[in-house]
């Protein structure tokens, strides 16, 4: 949420974008692994993976944008 607050210039020096992008990958994949996995009977909702997956889209997408500036 730095990036969003009032305290997000501040915080700039000492961000490093392999922490946005390792969050970002890391739970992406153990999402969809875990859902692939599990059995049928106690299958969670699809939605939420999706959501999930939106949410480390946004690390990864700054992650690549601090990685190009």
């Amino acid at each position: 949420m730095m990036y969003f607050g009032p305290v997000a210039e501040a915080a700039h020096g000492g961000h490093s974008p392999l922490f946005d992008l390792g969050v970002g990958l890391g739970v992406l994949t153990l999402t969809w692994v875990g859902y692939f996995k599990q059995s049928e009977r106690s299958k969670k909702s699809v939605w939420s993976a999706v959501g999930i997956s939106a949410i480390c889209g946004v690390f990864l997408l700054f992650g690549i944008r601090e990685l190009l500036r």
